[in-house]
């Protein structure tokens, strides 16, 4: 440790601040990782950011919903063919197919707006304040 080095650190100490915040103010002061930005300065490239994480949520609870939605009118198909087998009457097979394809139509608009909220979650970004 030189004696400049040594006599900044007595006029820091006698300002009464704390040796953490000495070598954080002694380390915010030489590095800069950005040769054009003026000493003292915090980086703007360095900021760091946060993704809207509710919409990332609410996305992919909403592609959850409707793969189980897919899920109930694939299952519901099946069983509705596997009566239709037993019955000589078509009229069943169209009754089964009809109620089964209900959850199916509700599972396109919840895809569209779980694949919505999921681009605009990670598309918007809002900086996190320093701590």
């Amino acid at each position: 440790m030189s004696l400049v080095d040594s006599v900044v650190v007595r006029s820091l100490m006698i300002e009464n601040e704390t040796s953490i915040a000495i070598i954080q103010k002694m380390t915010l002061d030489t590095t800069n990782p950005n040769p054009y930005q003026p000493p003292g300065e915090r980086s703007i490239a360095a900021q760091r950011i946060r993704t809207t994480r509710w919409m990332i949520k609410a996305g992919v609870v909403a592609l959850l919903l409707s793969v189980l939605c897919l899920t109930i009118t694939a299952i519901g198909m099946t069983w509705s063919f596997k009566v239709s087998e037993t019955s000589s009457n078509p009229s069943d097979l169209a009754k089964g197919i009809l109620y089964i394809l209900i959850p199916s139509v509700a599972a396109v608009p919840l895809a569209l707006g779980g694949i919505g909220l999921l681009i605009l979650g990670f598309l918007r970004r809002r900086p996190v304040a320093e701590i």
